[in-house]
């Protein structure tokens, strides 16, 4: 049965493409990333065309004169907020890239038929009472085989119907505003409330100041006196609007103060595969009638640049006991047969059972099903040769907690402390499929639970009552708990053969309480063997300010003892910044050693899809990737466990001295060595819920033997 395989890129007609200009920016500041998008707003208000901030300049189709632009910035010295800008200057030796082109067609050209790609994504939203689920969109310019295109890509969000000064009127206190996430209605971007500015009596005349757009001084001027001003806060700026210009954005957790069923509302976010297939290519077609775009790459039109696994040698293939290879879709069968492929030297055999401290947080109603589901896991262990033993507490088998919460779970694990188990298991209530932009109760409190267990050196296991009965999610428990207990259940049925070993780095952020932007505040690797075995961890203590790790720490973390004259593929949770690759280079090159450097980036890939001639369009298999260079690569890593949901792909890239195919093929190999989870995750596991372990870092939760090899985050 023949297969094609479609991804939401789309190529750029040659013949759409104006002659381009590019700008470059001198600032007070060195940093003009802040100002950058601002000014092309501007520059576009003043002289009309398009202008977009690309590649640390801006980009433009209708260059003015040069007097023009100087006397353009003699008006923007009068004005705080581009004040700090000395110069816009024509770069005459500039020639746009492919990229560039792509970037310049995606926010520019495209982005001017907002209306009409707003109308296609408008029948598509949901009602849930006061709660509304819209579908919104991003266009992004890439270089495929170093010709211009851009991708479409379709994501919802959950909105409050009413905006936020009639929402405002419904608190007791405006103070109750502050941390909600908002979106600007008239200019499609969010941020976060910070502060409550005023009335706008007391802004008007300061916000009429400050804004060029008629649009937003006409709403300034025409509203009442007595409605609030906020000032929002970006990933690089804030801004103050008056409240009629903002509408509330829902969080997941926020639902129940709704009373709206999170799980309809998690369903309504999901787009089945074709679904969001016509609803890009609808938007496509906006831009194909206007002469900009053409069809969607496929696996007919372009093959080579369409991957499967046999393309980068990838066999999900994995050693368990007896050195016997296990290959399909149940790895506990050949567990049961040939047993786990380590055990840990403190459980040799049955008579030295696993110590389970169990904390019961289920409801009432699944009190049945968790006795039967114990009793399923005490079977399931013993038939891998391994015992367990509920640890008694004042002759209780189990502690209860009648509600979540963080005291609760805090008072359960002291009781244990004493009685020393070798693992915590949690029970909660609810669903294990959290969806990924939740933040309710639930997902806190696994979060809270795990930094207290990280606190006392004791690895944990949280299994939700929806999952007692579920025959996958009990062969990942065992999984979990074996492995948290220095057991190691499989390993790669063949080592990575460009490898000796595989790190995974990641710097970890928290957000500045009162100024914008970050601060860095710790660095971690995670080490494996080239078979999969996890080695070690080692997180850096001490606070990094800006975006890069700087070199010493980066040296830290490869220390000569491990890695002289080793073959090392470094996984970057994100981008390499400023200096980073040079000094992991110059670093192996003192020791010997070859890194071979690859970024996974979690966001932003657009969307592929599989189509058979006996089927409509379907999600792709996993290790489907769609190659746009030698060295970069839209990967499905995995694919989600909801039914009629489109996987989100990782953005692979790497660089010429080691192929985008080994690349790929690393992170494809390291999804295999996640125990315990009862999703399939996206990411390989060197990087897997690094985020999280960031964040109990910073607060100083580490667990006690921190360069240990218990991988206590799994």
């Amino acid at each position: 049965m023949d297969m094609i395989i479609y991804v939401d890129v789309f190529p750029v007609i040659p013949q759409a493409l104006p002659k381009l200009s590019a700008y470059t920016i001198k600032a007070v500041s060195d940093d003009v990333s802040a100002i950058g998008g601002k000014l092309a707003y501007r520059l576009r208000n003043k002289f009309g065309g398009n202008w977009v901030w690309c590649g640390g300049q801006i980009i433009t189709d209708k260059p003015p004169q040069d007097e023009a632009i100087e006397e353009f910035l003699k008006q923007l010295w009068t004005e705080e907020r581009l004040n700090d800008v000395l110069s816009v200057t024509l770069n005459t030796k500039w020639e746009p890239s492919a990229w560039e082109q792509g970037e310049f067609t995606a926010r520019g050209l495209l982005a001017n038929h907002q209306a009409e790609i707003r109308r296609v994504l408008e029948p598509k939203k949901q009602n849930f009472g006061k709660i509304r689920v819209d579908r919104d969109y991003a266009l992004r310019g890439w270089a495929v085989n170093n010709e211009p295109a851009i991708s479409i890509t379709v994501s919802s969000n959950i909105f409050h119907t009413q905006l936020l000064h009639e929402f405002a009127a419904t608190l007791k206190s405006p103070q109750e505003l502050v941390g909600m996430m908002v979106a600007v209605t008239a200019k499609d971007f969010k941020g976060t409330i910070v502060e409550i500015t005023g009335n706008v009596r007391e802004m008007r005349e300061r916000l009429l100041s400050k804004s060029s757009d008629e649009m937003t001084r006409n709403l300034i001027s025409r509203a009442p006196d007595d409605e609030l001003t906020v000032k929002i806060e970006t990933r690089t700026s804030q801004y103050i609007y008056i409240a009629s210009m903002l509408r509330p954005v829902v969080r997941m957790g926020d639902l129940k103060k709704f009373k709206v069923k999170p799980r309809q509302v998690s369903e309504a976010l999901r787009l089945d595969p074709q679904t969001r297939y016509t609803l890009v290519r609808e938007i496509a077609a906006i831009g194909k009638n206007n002469g900009i775009l053409a069809n969607s790459f496929n696996s007919e039109s372009l093959p080579q640049a369409f991957l499967g696994p046999h393309d980068v040698a990838f066999e999900p293939k994995l050693r368990v006991g007896d050195d016997k290879i296990h290959q399909g879709q149940r790895i506990y069968e050949s567990l049961e047969k040939h047993g786990a492929f380590k055990r840990s030297n403190a459980f040799p055999d049955k008579k030295h059972p696993i110590k389970i401290g169990v904390i019961n947080a289920s409801s009432q109603v699944a009190q049945q099903a968790l006795m039967t589901f114990l009793r399923k896991l005490k079977a399931a262990l013993e038939k891998l040769n391994f015992s367990i033993q509920s640890v008694e507490v004042n002759g209780q088998r189990q502690q209860k907690i009648e509600r979540l919460s963080r005291a609760n779970l805090e008072n359960a694990i002291n009781c244990f402390e004493s009685a020393k188990p070798d693992i915590f298991l949690a029970l909660f209530p609810g669903s294990a499929y959290h969806d990924e932009r939740e933040e309710g109760e639930e997902a806190s409190m696994y979060h809270v639970f795990k930094s207290l267990t990280m606190r006392l050196g004791i690895p944990s296991q949280v299994v939700y009552e929806d999952t007692f009965s579920e025959k996958y999610a009990m062969d990942n428990i065992v999984l979990g708990i074996l492995a948290k207990t220095r057991n190691v259940p499989f390993v790669l049925a063949k080592p990575l053969p460009y490898a000796d070993i595989v790190v995974g780095i990641d710097i970890a952020r928290r957000a500045k309480q009162k100024l914008s932007g970050t601060m860095n505040a710790t660095a971690m690797a995670r080490v494996y063997f080239s078979d999969g075995q996890f080695l070690r961890y080692i997180i850096h203590d001490a606070p990094i300010e800006g975006e890069t790790i700087p070199s010493s720490i980066l040296r830290s973390l490869f220390p000569l003892k491990e890695f002289q004259g080793k073959r090392v593929v470094i996984h970057r949770d994100g981008q390499f910044r400023g200096g980073e690759k040079s000094a992991l280079k110059e670093w192996a090159k003192q020791i010997g050693a070859e890194f071979h450097l690859v970024e996974v980036i979690k966001s932003g890939a657009p969307r592929l899809y599989q189509s058979t001639s006996a089927s409509a369009i379907d999600r792709p298999p996993k290790g489907t990737a769609f190659k746009i260079s030698d060295t970069e690569a839209f990967l499905v890593s995995s694919l989600p466990p909801f039914k009629g949901s489109t996987p989100c792909p990782l953005q692979i890239r790497t660089e010429l001295s080691f192929s985008i195919e080994n690349a790929i093929h690393s992170a494809l190999s390291l999804t295999l060595l996640h125990y315990g989870s009862v999703r399939e995750p996206r990411l390989p596991v060197t990087i897997h819920y690094s985020d999280k372990i960031g964040e109990f870092s910073l607060l100083g939760i580490k667990p006690k033997d921190s360069e240990g090899d218990v991988p206590f985050w799994l």
